[in-house]
């Protein structure tokens, strides 16, 4: 598992951020989280992660995941490979390092991206949506990882690695907290999702399981050991979902994933399945 590291999406001093994300970072490492997931684009999260590492003097025991553009404004294969040493150099001396893009790389350029990677003993790989960008990227030589969407509701991309080696970080185990969210909350933010969201609630609360528990649970026992769930934390009380997933009994993360699996014939899923399609994704 690993944590994916918030980047300031509230209004407060860049004092306060920091100290915010610093003890969210002490508390996933108490629990023994040893990778973390940013990017240069999440406003100040990579610098933090960076400013952590080096107070803690944990850089020989991390494992970094960023990621770079792909959409340069000259579209040139120099200013990529510019983006993607960039991401590497802040990372220099961290034990692992992981290079994602954010999106699909044509195959034509996907060896720029090996040659940086490798001057920087990184691994490089893809964080990409659909079905069809997951096979792809499957075929590419050298690929590290991709990150993928994936939770109870959809297994799309999961489904579509197929036979291949290739690991995958699956974000999204709460879809971006729609599924956390009061139902009218999440409507609001995806059009028609009130039911859905009403429903994979009810059906945490008949069973008497925290809801974050059990989202992450079920993705646990579809992903391989080679695998890992990428989670978003806003606060440290939040981490107790994830110890708190482990425990919860095998039979139970099965009548959850039955009770939710009717809900694939509702008409918003398509909706609430693609963040990109979002008023709120689309105005901002």
């Amino acid at each position: 598992m690993q944590l994916g590291l918030p980047y300031g999406r509230h209004r407060a001093s860049t004092v306060r951020h920091e100290d915010s994300a610093f003890r969210i970072l002490d508390a996933a490492w108490s629990l023994g989280i040893r990778a973390f997931d940013t990017a240069e684009a999440y406003g100040s999260s990579a610098r933090r992660l960076r400013a952590w590492s080096d107070a803690r003097g944990n850089a020989e025991a991390l494992e970094v995941i960023t990621k770079c553009s792909i959409d340069t404004p000259d579209e040139s294969l120099h200013a990529l490979e510019e983006e993607a040493n960039k991401a590497l150099r802040r990372f220099s001396g961290v034990r692992r390092v992981v290079l994602l893009t954010h999106g699909a790389v044509p195959a034509d350029r996907w060896p720029a991206l090996l040659a940086v990677s490798a001057a920087h003993d990184a691994l490089v790989g893809q964080s990409v949506y659909s079905a069809n960008e997951v096979s792809a990227a499957c075929a590419l030589p050298s690929i590290g990882r991709l990150q993928v969407p994936g939770n109870v509701l959809d297994s799309r991309a999961i489904r579509a690695r197929g036979e291949s080696a290739v690991p995958l970080d699956v974000r999204s185990v709460y879809l971006q907290g729609v599924l956390l969210d009061a139902p009218s909350l999440a409507d609001a933010r995806a059009p028609g999702a009130a039911g859905i969201t009403a429903a994979v609630q009810d059906a945490a609360a008949e069973l008497d399981t925290s809801l974050a528990s059990l989202l992450i649970a079920s993705m646990l026992r579809v992903i391989r050991c080679d695998d890992r769930l990428v989670i978003g934390i806003d606060n440290v009380s939040q981490l107790e979902a994830l110890p708190a997933a482990f425990e919860i009994p095998d039979a139970t993360v099965r009548e959850f994933q039955t009770t939710v699996t009717c809900l694939a014939d509702d008409p918003a899923l398509a909706v609430l399945l693609d963040p990109r399609s979002w008023p709120s994704q689309q105005s901002g």
